[in-house]
């Protein structure tokens, strides 16, 4: 050992740890407030892929309904009884139009969740280096000495 440290050296280090122990404290509990905003928004995606699910089943049935209807349409055009045939049709093209305005409104629905979900990983991945590189610099600067 070189020489023994003076009183006032040895306080001064005591509170350079005592200040480097709070700002690491400062920085984990800011971390875990992070890693709990990434938790909310994993729970939202996981939210958003449920629903996606649900508007693809969604669509199928509406599909089925569709094909039903087209083959009810078919059965309507052999019949004789054009007067009922005109209004069912009729109907009918007025279920089909509704159904491919819905479809319309829900494919520019499922665009919108999807660039949300690019935009909120873009988001996260952003947090996660910024706070990668901030640890790296502060280790740096601790070592330096700053």
């Amino acid at each position: 050992m070189d020489a023994p440290i003076t009183r006032a050296e040895h306080e001064e280090f005591c509170r350079r740890m005592e200040s480097e122990n709070q700002r690491l404290a400062d920085e984990d509990r800011r971390l875990g407030r992070r890693v709990s905003a990434l938790e909310d928004t994993t729970k939202q995606m996981q939210a958003l892929t449920t629903s996606v699910e649900k508007l693809a089943v969604n669509m199928e049935n509406m599909i089925k309904i569709q094909t039903e209807q087209g083959n009810r349409i078919d059965e309507l055009e052999q019949e004789d009884e054009t007067a009922s045939l005109g209004a069912e049709i009729e109907r009918l093209v007025a279920n089909v139009e509704n159904a491919r305005r819905t479809q319309e409104q829900q494919g520019r629905c499922l665009e919108t969740l999807e660039a949300r979900d690019g935009e909120k990983w873009r988001q996260v991945t952003g947090y996660i280096i910024t706070a990668v590189i901030s640890i790296i610099l502060g280790v740096v600067f601790a070592h330096l000495g700053f």
